[in-house]
């Protein structure tokens, strides 16, 4: 892992960017598993040379969102039902305990941008609020390890919280953040601890419901 996070910043510059770009639009399921990465049509898209776009691809492969498809470019991974039961199973432990941790250390400051973090219901969810409210998310989880005083922990919850995107996505929803700042506001660990583990399993149980007609098919990007 450190190998592949120095590999990463060594990167040339045109290659680091286009790295970030595709693996942010994989995670927010802008390209959604099953979809084909060309190099010319990547190359022409980001106006670079096919280096660069096989350097981010090659990147993107060690992160384990892309698998080479011989003669035909690069195919989105899909996430197996192993990958996620043992996403489920950290992700619950790690922001329950980080909680837990926040509610006795939390501070005044800490809980208003909390607040501020939490987005009111949208009348219309496209595309574009979808990950809006995917990033603020994010902000909102990283806020809450933060807070628990716990650099280690907050890394790892960070990490977590990147690896669970395309996961989690379908079932979005931040009604909850409210029950776990309210928790924390009371000092209540245990509440705390509860509220986040909750919020995990209830959103991984709305996005296996909205998951019944499965991603879309394989498609060649764009």
């Amino acid at each position: 892992m450190v190998a592949s996070h120095i590999r990463r910043h060594s990167a040339a510059p045109k290659a680091a960017r286009i790295y970030r770009v595709l693996r942010q639009d994989i995670l927010t399921l802008l390209l959604p598993p099953g979809t084909i990465l060309v190099e010319n049509v990547l190359a022409s898209r980001f106006e670079v040379s096919k280096t660069p776009i096989r350097e981010a691809l090659a990147l993107l492969q060690q992160d384990g969102l892309v698998e080479s498809l011989p003669r035909k470019g690069y195919l989105v991974t899909t996430v197996s039902v192993v990958d996620q039961r043992e996403l489920v199973e950290l992700r619950a432990a790690l922001d329950g305990s980080a909680a837990e941790l926040a509610a006795r250390r939390v501070t005044p400051r800490e809980l208003d941008e909390l607040e501020r973090l939490v987005l009111p219901a949208e009348p219309a969810f496209d595309a574009r609020t979808a990950k809006r409210h995917m990033e603020m998310n994010r902000k909102f989880h990283v806020a809450v390890a933060r807070a628990s005083g716990n650099h280690r922990l907050t890394r790892l919850v960070e990490r977590m919280v990147d690896e669970t995107v395309r996961l989690f996505a379908p079932g979005f929803h931040m009604g909850e953040h409210r029950e776990i700042i309210d928790a924390l506001r009371a000092g209540d660990g245990e509440r705390a601890r509860l509220a986040a583990m909750n919020h995990i399993l209830m959103t991984q149980e709305r996005a296996l419901k909205q998951e019944t007609t499965g991603f879309p098919s394989a498609r060649r990007f764009p």
